[in-house]
């Protein structure tokens, strides 16, 4: 009985809940209702740019034109008013500030004669169809009153037979850009500017005439940044007083990849199959975390005052590293003090490292350096006057593991399977102590260790061995 009495409460409430759910839907449209009126406002209305309707009490249009959305200026333009964008003058003029984008492929060339101009290719190509060679293709050009700066090109290619790619003055940027088959420079920047994210490839093959211009050149405190050259008859990268090239690959080039002038900095790249030097960088700068390889004379080239870490040079046909001073009048340049830390040369058909006077070695690595049958290069270390190398290995070179004339420090080296001796100094106006000498054909030292700084050769057998003494056999 009290299940029947359960049984006929849950049925009634059940029904009382179906009712009110059918009343709530049943009232809904009466309850919309209640939100006014759906009719536009007036075209007096709060916000004047956004009336909904015209002062006729029409409906305002919703679509926006492409000017409106994205401003700036086409090119090609539509307008036939407009020679300057249009190509009726046989190329296109930028003469004002402000944004302009292609909106397809075009082969004229633009001139840009403003400051303050931003060229956005679109992903579309500026591409030279006619005979023989054609001229600048993005040319900021210079005007009565100097030189047009702050010009940027970005997101977009340049290709063909153009007699250079993008040529522009200071405080410029180009970024995004593929440039391909162009005569000369590829990508040419004044002062204070960026090329980031750029990549020039040109039709270069050995035994080709090379030339002097550069894939991509940087006038003074220019960032190359992020770029990849090939392919050119010239040289890769170069830029002038205090640039920086970072994170940047060249290869394949008849001259030298990177090139710098004084007090610049290099990092994070690398050169291969260069026709001349894989670095070439002028005094006071730096190379960092690079390499180069395969290049038809040194690998690295540096001069007064660089600084060098965690650089490997391999397979070149000259010096793994060269550093060499500057020759000018005043003598305070007449000093190399290059610094090398963390520094590998490998396989090389000169020197591993060839270096004049004042230059410290830590850390570094010359191994095979040298042609068989070469009687004048080959050595690993090949040092002048006054300089330091320390905690450094010579193995396995043609000649000499390492080899210096006078006033230099060699402390705590190992020097291992080379084809004359472990280590040869002029005279013993130099200090050699605590090396490790070993399986070298000639001698361990020459001349005879144990006169001035040449300190004696001692056995790990000694009762009593010399701290200072060399181990030798």
């Amino acid at each position: 009985m009290q299940r029947s009495n359960n049984l006929h409460s849950f049925m009634k409430t059940t029904s009382i809940l179906r009712s009110a759910f059918v009343a709530a839907t049943l009232l809904l449209p009466a309850l919309a209702l209640g939100q006014g009126p759906l009719n536009p406002p007036s075209s007096v209305y709060l916000y004047p740019n956004e009336r909904a309707l015209t002062p006729a009490g029409n409906p305002t249009p919703n679509m926006k034109t492409l000017m409106q959305i994205d401003s700036g200026e086409h090119i090609p333009s539509r307008d036939t008013n407009n020679a300057n964008l249009n190509g009726s003058l046989g190329y296109y003029l930028l003469a004002a500030p402000g944004r302009y984008y292609l909106t397809e492929n075009v082969s004229l060339r633009l001139l840009i004669t403003s400051d303050n101009v931003t060229l956005d290719l679109g992903g579309f190509e500026v591409r030279y169809t006619g005979a023989g060679t054609g001229p600048i293709a993005i040319e900021a050009q210079s005007g009565v009153l100097g030189n047009v700066i702050r010009t940027k090109v970005i997101n977009g290619r340049v290709r063909g037979n153009w007699a250079q790619g993008i040529i522009l003055s200071d405080d410029s940027v180009v970024s995004g850009v593929d440039i391909s088959d162009t005569g000369t420079f590829g990508i040419k920047v004044g002062k204070n500017s960026q090329v980031a994210d750029c990549r020039v490839h040109g039709t270069w093959q050995f035994g080709q005439p090379g030339g002097p211009s550069s894939a991509i050149w940087g006038n003074d405190a220019t960032i190359v940044s992020q770029c990849t050259v090939t392919g050119i008859a010239g040289i890769g990268i170069q830029v002038n007083l205090s640039g920086r090239v970072v994170d940047s690959t060249v290869n394949f080039v008849a001259g030298c990849g990177i090139v710098t002038n004084h007090h610049c900095s290099v990092a994070g790249c690398a050169v291969r199959t260069c026709g001349s030097t894989g670095f070439d960088l002028g005094m006071g700068s730096s190379l960092h975390n690079s390499a180069a390889s395969e290049c038809n004379d040194s690998g690295v080239h540096v001069r007064n005052g660089c600084t060098l870490n965690n650089v490997s040079s391999r397979d070149n046909a000259g010096h793994g590293f060269l550093s060499e001073s500057w020759t000018v009048m005043n003598q305070q340049y007449n000093k190399n003090a290059t610094s090398y830390v963390h520094c590998v040369a490998q396989g090389n058909d000169k020197n591993g490292f060839h270096a004049t006077s004042n230059c410290l070695f830590d850390n570094c690595t010359a191994d095979d350096s040298g042609m068989v049958g070469n009687v004048v290069f080959g050595h690993g270390f090949y040092v002048s006057d006054h300089c330091r190398i320390t905690n450094s290995i010579a193995a396995n070179n043609q000649l000499s593991g390492i080899c210096g004339a006078s006033g230099n420090t060699i402390d705590q080296c190992s020097a291992t399977g080379n084809g004359m001796n472990g280590i040869q100094v002029a005279n013993d106006q130099n200090i050699v102590t605590r090396n490790t000498l070993r399986s070298n054909t000639l001698a361990p030292i020459q001349p005879a260790p144990g006169t001035g700084g040449l300190a004696p050769l001692v056995s790990p057998s000694m009762i009593t061995p010399n701290p200072f003494g060399n181990f030798g056999l």
